[in-house]
């Protein structure tokens, strides 16, 4: 690169030289190849100034790989030194290793020979023992022949003393029979009486527990009673289950207060349930007076029905006239309960005659009940009355009119029903 260099400084004089002798425009082309010279000098120039710095940037790439091989090769030989003390470390462990075993096999050959001493020992002593039983064996034949004559002897002497004993034995037995018939009727006199005296308890006892049965027993159906018909409970303790049944012609009244709600917020609950009881109680009276069975209470409701579960032609009367009786005993309440400065309770009483099914259902807790569309007319009767009236449907008036006073009221809404002919009861005719 130098040579060219010079030789274009050279070829630059001779140029020069030689525009000096020539025409102005020999000298301004002359000029022009100086300047393209000159550029192409530049650009080579240039070109060697990149080239110096590739080989610079080469040169410092190769020096930074031959410094990551040198580090490379650094860590490599720093663990293969580790490695090789590691197996310099194994190799004296394994020495030591080996020595240790040594030392073992030494002490077990030790063990053996002495084990190889003790057997021989052991052996002598077994031939010794061998000879010791022998003799013993001799010795027990000689005894054997002394035990048998001497067993001889003694079984003589037994023959003899068994002789004796049968003797005394045969006495002690007869003496003992006669013992022991004199103990057996004894015995059986003692038992006889023992058998009379328990016979006697027992029939004592037996007596009582059946009065307690029996009494248990009237309890239970006194129970029952109060829960469910006679005929429904003989039914039940017969079977284990009842048959609902179906009543062509039975009449449902609905009891009802007026404004409980707000009664029931005056009122502590103590006093609440001690006037429901003394009303209720009251009703109770009166249905077992016009055999009228009671259904349930369902708050401050109260549902009886006339025509179950024993069934009744003229149970419409029945009711009709055990309703009134109701407004009567309410009357008595009201007065006590002015007069004791508590407040009074005023009930809605509504009665149905229709068709309805009656019946126990369920295995537990056993009510009898009674559904179908009547008890819901009842019910709507009830909804529809007024404060201490009894209403009292068109079906059930055409039953009862002949003996009792009654006021039109005309057709009322009721609920889900449309509009009913409706009746207030006022008196039974005279």
């Amino acid at each position: 690169m130098g040579k060219k260099i010079i030789f274009l400084v050279v070829g630059l004089l001779v140029l020069l030289g030689t525009q000096a002798q020539t025409n102005s425009d020999a000298k301004a082309k002359q000029l022009e190849e100086m300047r393209k010279l000159k550029n192409q000098m530049m650009e080579e120039q240039k070109t060697m100034q990149q080239q110096q710095e590739w080989n610079s940037q080469s040169n410092q790439q190769e020096i930074k790989k031959l410094n990551q091989e040198n580090q490379q090769k650094s860590i490599e030989i720093q663990v293969s030194k580790q490695e090789a003390q590691k197996a310099r470390q194994d190799y004296d462990k394994a020495k030591q290793n080996l020595e240790a075993k040594q030392h073992e096999l030494a002490m077990t050959e030790s063990r053996i020979d002495s084990a190889k001493a003790q057997l021989a020992s052991t052996q002598n002593l077994l031939a010794q023992s061998e000879l010791s039983k022998k003799r013993i064996e001799e010795e027990l034949v000689h005894k054997d022949d002394s035990v048998k004559i001497l067993n001889q002897a003694e079984a003589l002497q037994r023959l003899q003393l068994k002789n004796q004993q049968v003797e005394l034995d045969s006495q002690k037995q007869r003496n003992r029979l006669y013992i022991i018939a004199a103990a057996l009727s004894l015995l059986f006199l003692l038992v006889l009486g023992a058998l009379l005296f328990t016979r006697q308890k027992a029939l004592r006892e037996l007596a009582e527990k059946n009065k307690i049965i029996q009494e248990e027993k009237r309890r239970s159906d006194e129970l029952l009673l109060n829960i469910l018909p006679e005929e429904v409970m003989l039914e039940l303790k017969a079977h284990g289950k009842t048959q609902a049944r179906n009543y062509s012609k039975a009449t449902v009244l609905f009891a009802d207060i007026r404004d409980f709600t707000t009664i029931s917020e005056q009122l502590s609950p103590d006093d609440l349930i001690e006037g429901l009881d003394a009303y209720f109680e009251r009703f109770d009276h009166v249905i077992e007076k016009y055999d009228i069975e009671k259904i349930k209470t369902i708050g401050d409701a109260y549902v009886c029905a006339g025509g179950v579960p024993t069934k009744s032609e003229g149970n419409p009367h029945l009711v009709v006239e055990a309703a009134l009786q109701f407004m009567y005993e309410i009357e008595k309440l009201r007065r006590q309960r002015v007069a004791q400065g508590k407040i009074p309770f005023e009930f809605r009483i509504g009665i149905h005659t229709g068709q309805l099914v009656a019946g126990v259902i369920g295995i537990r807790k056993f009510a009898y009940d009674i559904w179908g569309d009547t008890v819901n007319m009842a019910a709507r009767m009830q909804q529809a009355g007024e404060a201490n009236k009894i209403n009292i449907s068109g079906t059930t008036y055409e039953m009862v009119k002949d003996k009792f006073a009654c006021v039109y009221r005309g057709k009322i809404e009721a609920k889900n029903k449309g509009e009913i002919d409706m009746y207030f009861v006022e008196k039974v005719l005279s």
